[in-house]
């Protein structure tokens, strides 16, 4: 999902939790769509951070419009700040007040452990791949080795018979 629909997308949501709040429904209400924005906050904020794939060799490159892509990148993080400042306030005056700063600190912590979590297992899917093209690599090396010492060997066997014919 690209920013901008990300960006749509959690704007939308977050509307309907405005919604939400506003009629005053249960507390689930207000947490399953609180979960759904999280889930759209958390692509934008991913593909904010994502690091550009590398293009191919020979491809001709093109990055289009610089200005829109950062105004895009800045208007996503005004509009997750805005965000974050209305969680927040849920939480200490809003519909969520019942859990108060404590709920806060918790939800923090919760998304905080979350992403390290995350980052954890992206950090560990990169070394066990790193360590799978290590291990091809040396067993591609050992196999082309092999092949060249029973190929020494044949032929040294193959001499040997024919000086001895």
């Amino acid at each position: 999902m690209d920013p901008l629909t990300a960006l749509a997308t959690i704007s939308a949501i977050w509307g309907g939790i405005k919604k939400t709040v506003e009629i005053g429904r249960e507390v689930q209400d207000v947490m399953g769509q609180l979960s759904q924005w999280a889930q759209a906050a958390d692509v934008l904020e991913q593909a904010a951070q994502s690091e550009p794939k590398k293009p191919p060799l020979f491809k001709k490159l093109n990055f289009g419009d610089d200005t829109k892509q950062a105004f895009d990148a800045y208007a996503a993080k005004v509009k997750m700040r805005e965000m974050e400042a209305e969680i927040r306030h849920e939480f200490l005056y809003g519909g969520l007040c019942h859990l108060g700063m404590d709920g806060l600190r918790e939800f923090y912590n919760v998304r905080r452990q979350i992403r390290e979590q995350r980052i954890k297992a992206i950090q560990d899917q990169r070394i066990r791949q790193r360590q799978f093209v290590e291990a091809c690599f040396t067993g591609g090396l050992i196999l082309l080795g092999s092949a060249a010492v029973i190929s020494i060997i044949w032929m040294a066997v193959e001499v040997i018979s024919m000086g001895a014919a």
